[in-house]
């Protein structure tokens, strides 16, 4: 029998703000990780994150997993798989994003765009009935007022850029202007929002699991076990490209007991917020995909924001850059508020 869906708003919102905190939150251990390049960290956390994590997860939890997938529509598990792969492309963006523009920035651009995509799309597709409504009007409102702080931290990195000593600065290398790294944050966050619709559009593979015993928090274990390692591949790739560019593949050996637990740290959180906000969406009912997701978004902005202030990315900067970030990443919360709101 089909698990119903139970609508539950003070346990989702708990959820999400714990999710919200563990994905903001979960690059941090990138800073530390100095005897590795990019490359090796990426390709450390994807593999955990991405597919082991995925795989044990799914087997302990969804009963019968390999009738789930036998009794899905193809077209269910294709749809699912290609949103992995554009969603993965856009994880690997989001790692150069972060280094490119720094973690208050680069992260908080990305995930603007990420949020107002994510959002809109499952509201038209569906929920159309909603479209129209007042709650539409408020949706579409918040994506603009979305990208209008997009458009503001951009400003805000482009005057930090022109005041700071360049040494030290976090940039993705020295032919890289600061828009060749927004563009990369502006893709990122286009294509990332596709994690998204593979939740939203995963309903078939939940039925699925649920008839088969699975609970509906569970079963969403069984979407990410081929959304996620379908991304992971397009991380795994690109780190192996790297690899062998820059003939760094020996670097793994000096990596000690920081690197490796970095990494480790890392896919913890990652996959961990990802449970968790499945888990919060869910309590949301028929709102999970739309304000679920947005206010996931809105905390892990926050929480950025406090880890790359707390972590010095804007040390030495002052006056007028700080007052444009400060009002982008007020009007980026209060776009994603507004998303919230235009949710009946």
């Amino acid at each position: 029998m089909e698990a119903r869906m139970t609508v539950r708003p003070g346990a989702g919102l708990f959820w999400l703000f714990i999710a919200g905190v563990m994905q903001g939150a979960f690059p941090l251990p990138m800073k530390f990780a100095s005897k590795w390049k990019w490359e090796h960290l990426w390709g450390w956390y994807s593999l955990l994150a991405f597919v082991v994590l995925p795989f044990v997860l799914a087997w302990l939890t969804v009963p019968h997993l390999d009738q789930v997938y036998t009794k899905a529509s193809s077209q269910a598990l294709w749809s699912i798989a290609a949103f992995g792969i554009l969603w993965g492309a856009g994880s690997v963006l989001y790692g150069l994003g972060i280094d490119a523009l720094g973690m208050a920035l680069g992260f908080s651009i990305m995930t603007a765009l990420t949020t107002a995509l994510g959002a809109l799309v499952p509201l038209a597709v569906l929920t159309p009935d909603l479209l129209f409504r007042r709650s539409g009007v408020l949706i579409i409102a918040g994506n603009i007022v979305t990208i209008a702080g997009v458009a503001v931290c951009a400003c805000a990195g482009e005057q930090r850029d022109r005041q700071r000593d360049k040494v030290g600065a976090p940039i993705l290398g020295p032919a890289r202007s600061f828009t060749a790294a927004l563009i990369i944050c502006i893709v990122a966050g286009a294509l990332s929002a596709m994690f998204n619709f593979g939740y939203a559009f995963g309903e078939p593979l939940v039925r699925s699991a649920t008839a088969l015993g699975a609970t509906r928090d569970d079963a969403l274990n069984a979407v990410w076990l081929v959304m996620l390692p379908a991304g992971g591949l397009i991380n795994l790739a690109y780190c192996a490209h790297l690899l062998r560019k820059n003939a760094s593949a020996d670097l793994l050996r000096r990596g000690g007991t920081v690197e490796w637990s970095s990494g480790a740290i890392m896919a913890v959180m990652w996959t961990g917020s990802v449970i968790v906000y499945g888990w919060g969406a869910n309590a949301l009912g028929r709102l999970g995909p739309t304000l679920g997701w947005s206010l996931w978004n809105a905390i892990l902005i926050g929480t950025t924001v406090f880890c790359g202030l707390a972590t010095r990315e804007w040390q030495g900067v002052h006056g007028r850059p700080i007052r444009w970030l400060a009002a982008g990443i007020a009007t980026l919360v209060t776009g994603m508020f507004v998303l919230g709101m235009g949710v009946e």
